[in-house]
């Protein structure tokens, strides 16, 4: 989720400021979510259907810091394989 001023978004994970209408945050990669009203007040008014909501949000999230962290894990595996290759 992310908060906003008149023409910007700023990231919850790590507050970089981004242009409004970008999708991800320039500097982590987190999807950028802009809050309309308070989760508590979604929860009150739409009980269920905005739980789904939630849920399917942090989901997105999750599946992005996945996706990040899978393509680390997939450079250093072969920063490895190349330090290793190297010093046989």
């Amino acid at each position: 989720m992310a908060t906003t001023d008149a023409e910007h978004v700023f990231c919850l994970h790590c507050l970089a400021r981004n242009p409004l209408g970008d999708e991800f945050c320039a500097k982590c990669g987190m999807r950028l979510m802009i809050v309309s009203r308070p989760a508590a007040l979604r929860f009150e008014e739409e009980e269920f259907a905005s739980h789904d909501e939630f849920i399917l949000a942090r989901l997105s999230a999750l599946e992005n810091r996945v996706e990040r962290l899978t393509k680390e894990v997939e450079r250093l595996r072969a920063t490895l394989a190349s330090l290793v290759t190297g010093s046989a």
